[in-house]
């Protein structure tokens, strides 16, 4: 049996995991599972080793590099991150490898066959060298954007924006005070500019702050009307193929 220890701050996404390795093989057993850098700590401190470590990069109590600091990890690690892939270039140069959220299923079992060949291979790891390297790479979003203001440049603070949305072929962003200026940004660049934490892309033209949400109302299984707060001239749903992932940002 293949031993997983699976570190994952997101319940759903841990079970979610956990379902997909038991559908790629009956040889994984799912030993422990921790939801902080802090319980991980401790498990590795128990002398315990684990066949394959499932990684989350963003914990609740900070970047996971943080448990390589602390504790010697001696086993094969298969990161989950919401980083943009140039930010884990770093592990394509060291043979590890990582799977971008949402997971998916086929990608998932890529990266089990990489891990089975590298067992054959014992090539060892220098995981705080990574760590600290990964730490260099960590993204910074953006902070503020330039509006026009008429003839007038404005700055604003991304921490002031409540959503950013698209009508036709313009983009514009709305201001938690209610003001929206146009911008040069289409939604898709937007969402590698900002933190995954904060914004969540809920549908085709809607790019929503976490915060601007006010009321969430549940339609049917897959459909999800919200409130947000300015109140948009739109109806805003979440589409259907990213309600599954909406529920499990709301849920981090």
């Amino acid at each position: 049996m293949i031993k997983v220890l699976i570190i994952e701050d997101e319940q759903p996404a841990a079970k979610r995991l956990e379902k997909m390795l038991f559908e790629i093989s009956s040889d994984f057993e799912i030993i422990q599972r921790c939801d902080s850098i802090e319980t991980s700590v401790q498990y590795f401190k128990g002398g315990i080793q684990p066949d394959l470590v499932m990684l989350d990069i963003q914990l609740g109590d900070g970047l996971s590099f943080d448990i390589f600091k602390q504790v010697e990890i001696a086993c094969p690690v298969i990161f989950t991150t919401a980083y943009d892939e140039y930010a884990i270039k770093a592990f394509e140069l060291n043979s590890i490898d990582y799977l971008l959220k949402p997971i998916n299923k086929e990608k998932l079992e890529r990266s089990i066959d990489k891990f089975k060949k590298l067992q054959q291979q014992a090539v060892p790891t220098d995981w705080k060298m990574l760590a600290s390297l990964l730490e260099k790479e960590k993204r910074d979003y953006k902070q503020r954007f330039l509006v026009y203001v008429g003839e007038h440049l404005h700055s604003v603070q991304t921490a002031d924006i409540a959503y950013f949305y698209s009508v036709e072929k313009s983009t514009f962003l709305t201001t938690k005070s209610g003001k929206s200026y146009p911008l040069d940004f289409s939604l898709d660049k937007l969402e590698s500019m900002l933190s995954p934490t904060d914004f969540f892309r809920i549908n085709r033209n809607y790019l929503i702050e976490f915060k601007s949400i006010k009321k969430i109302s549940i339609l049917s299984k897959s459909r999800i009307k919200l409130q947000l707060d300015p109140l948009p001239t739109d109806e805003i749903l979440v589409s259907t193929a990213r309600t599954h992932e909406f529920r499990e940002w709301l849920d981090r």
